[in-house]
Formats: C-alpha cells, sequence, structure tokens
C-alpha cells in the first residue's frame, strides 16, 4: 500500500512533535507544512527535511498528493482549517481540543460528514498502555456498572507561554480547563464508554495568570511580557450523564496544592480503578472472599508515535477511527457547560 502523505498546519512546539513521531511510523510520510511564521516553518523544513513549505495553509491544502492533513495551530483556528481541509478532500488531524466552542465543533463535525473525511481528535492519553489495558478490562466486566468517576488534573505552577495565545479567551477558548482538562476528561469519558452528558454545574477561577509576581516551576512555551490574562487557572465541576452515572472534575495551571499526578478514579459495582501516568494502574476489586488491590505492570510506548499510527491506518483503510469529531464535540459541550455555569451560577443543561 502507497504511504500516507501529510501536509503539516503549525510548525509549532505540538507541530515538530507530530513531525517526529510520524517519521517513525511506516506508511507516513511529511511533504509539507505550513505556517505563518516564515522562520518557524523554515527550521522544520531544514531540521526535518521536509520537501515544501508555506505560510498559506491554503495554498498547502491545493497539493494534489497530500491525503491528509495534520492541525497543530492554535485553538482559534481550528475550525476553518478543518472545515478547508475537508472540503479540500482531505482527512484531518485535529490537535486538541477541538475548538474554542461547541458550536464551532458542530460545524467542523458536520462539514466532515458532508465530505465523507475523517476528523480524527489528538487525544494521545488513550493511546497510553496502562489506559488501553484498562478499557480492555472494562469491556470485559471486570468492573462491571460504572456509575461515578473523579478526575483531577492539577499543576502547582504551570500556566502554559503566559502572555501568550494560551492565556487569550479569544485565541484558546478558555484556560487550564480546556487546555489539560480536556485530556484527562476525554480519557476518563472513553473510559466509561462516552455516556451523554446532560447537566453540568461548575466554577472557573482566575486567580494567579494575571499577576505581576507569578513564579512558577515549569512553563511549556516562553512568556510574552505584557501579554493578556483573562482565561481560568483552575476549575471545577460535576456532571451528570444520561444513563445515571456521573463525574467530579478538578483542574489547575497554578493552585497552592501540592504538585500531584494526572489522576482518575472510575468506581464500578464490581471494582474499581484508579488510572494515573505515575504510578499506572491499580485494581480495587475482591478475590475469594477477600478485599484486594491489584497493581498491573505495562510496557511503556510513545503515545504520539502509537496515536499517529493509528490516524494512518485509518486513513489507509485498515482501522476505524478511535477519536472521533463526534466525541471531541461532546467533550466541547462538557467544557462549555463548565464555563456557562460558571458565568451564569447556575446548573446547565445539554441539550
Amino acid at each position: 500500500m502507497k504511504s500516507v502523505k501529510i501536509g503539516l498546519l503549525g510548525a509549532g512546539n505540538i507541530g515538530r512533535v507530530h513531525i517526529e513521531s510520524l517519521q517513525r511510523v511506516m506508511g507516513a510520510e511529511v511533504v509539507a507544512v505550513a505556517d505563518t511564521d516564515t522562520e518557524t516553518a523554515a527550521a522544520a523544513r531544514e531540521k526535518y527535511s521536509i520537501p515544501e513549505v508555506f505560510s498559506d495553509y491554503r495554498k498547502l491544502l491545493k497539493l494534489p498528493d497530500v491525503d491528509a492533513v495534520f492541525v497543530c495551530t492554535p485553538n482559534v483556528f481550528h475550525k476553518e482549517m478543518v472545515i478547508n481541509s475537508v472540503q479540500a478532500g482531505k482527512h484531518v488531524f485535529c490537535e486538541k481540543p477541538m475548538a474554542i466552542n461547541a458550536a464551532e465543533a458542530k460545524k467542523m463535525v458536520a462539514a466532515a460528514r458532508e465530505k465523507k473525511r475523517i476528523l480524527f481528535m489528538g487525544f494521545c492519553n488513550r493511546f497510553n498502555a496502562n489506559s488501553r489495558g484498562l478499557k480492555k478490562m472494562i469491556e470485559a466486566g471486570k468492573l462491571g456498572d460504572i456509575y461515578h468517576s473523579v478526575v483531577s488534573v492539577t499543576r502547582r505552577r504551570g500556566v502554559p507561554a503566559i502572555g501568550g495565545w494560551f492565556t487569550q479567551k479569544s485565541q484558546a477558548g478558555g484556560g487550564a480547563l480546556i487546555d489539560i482538562g480536556v485530556h484527562m476528561l476525554d480519557l476518563t469519558l472513553w473510559l466509561m464508554g462516552f455516556p451523554k452528558p446532560v447537566s453540568i454545574s461548575g466554577a472557573a477561577y482566575s486567580k494567579f495568570g494575571h499577576r505581576k509576581d507569578y513564579v512558577y516551576t515549569s512553563m511549556w512555551g516562553e512568556p510574552v511580557p505584557g501579554g493578556k490574562f483573562d482565561v481560568d487557572d483552575y476549575a471545577t465541576a460535576f456532571v451528570r450523564f444520561d444513563n445515571g452515572a456521573t463525574l467530579t472534575l478538578e483542574c489547575s495551571w497554578a493552585a497552592n496544592i501540592p504538585q500531584m499526578p494526572w489522576t482518575s478514579y472510575l468506581m464500578g459495582d464490581k471494582g474499581g480503578a484508579r488510572f494515573d501516568f505515575d504510578a499506572g494502574l491499580e485494581i480495587y476489586t475482591e478475590d475469594s472472599g477477600f478485599i484486594a488491590d491489584v497493581k498491573h505492570q505495562f510496557a511503556r510506548q510513545n503515545n504520539y508515535v502509537d496515536e499517529d499510527a493509528h490516524f494512518i491506518a485509518c486513513v489507509q483503510g485498515k482501522e476505524k477511527p478511535l477519536c472521533t469529531g463526534e466525541q471531541g464535540l461532546t467533550v466541547q459541550q462538557i467544557i462549555d457547560g463548565i464555563y456557562k455555569s460558571s458565568e451564569t451560577g447556575r446548573e446547565v443543561r445539554i441539550k
């Protein structure tokens, strides 16, 4: 089978991550990159030996041999780029979050359906060996009926590229919730079987990012002195689903709490599970009349390589997409609901 030729939209941090992973995937070939920052695009071409580079992504979409594109740009551009890409006949891998709101996400799903193109969401944590192992256990009935989950995605001090697009609502759609909360929210929903959300209560806070005396221990990207910060650095929520299950969530870029691993607890009537990326996977159950805790060991894998390899296989028709645009829309509806509940001080119903 011929290789899948890829065009990459956005050659920043996450774009380079995907270039490097795609170069390790059999059957994938990155043939073009587009970025409005010509220096960034040129640097990517030189480092990764990419044949063609554009400052206007629309010119890349005109290349007849490009089969699929990766959208790795700031959130505000996702809708336009995805819709234009599927209309150009390309399959699309869209990095998380799907868009800046659910209304945009809905249009993206509709466009992909109309053109019969794949719209694949970049939720890399589903490809972690622990999460895939737990999914198999859940599908085998090891946990029984999962009725509640507790999701924690917290950083002590970890606002990304403060002052840049990450911290501007007009560019990102939100802050900690839409940036890192989306990761564990999607993963937990997937493990639960993606029940339909029906109501949400939430609160979002902005307590640290706007401070001139903000101190930090780590930062993704470079800070922009004097830049804007008008998004959340902490959010919490309670979600009800149509099958009676519930979920609680807390996430932070910055908070006066100990640095903790990203964790998801799932509670089932036959067993429970604790998943995190540091300690791995533990199952809480019963065995021979005794309470039992079981710790599982899995080989470490590269989430991005496995994710990108799966997408390539989907484009080749070998596999069905694990991370769909419809699921991305559901996640976006929950995020929108949390923000709306925080603004109104009321529970939000999801139609």
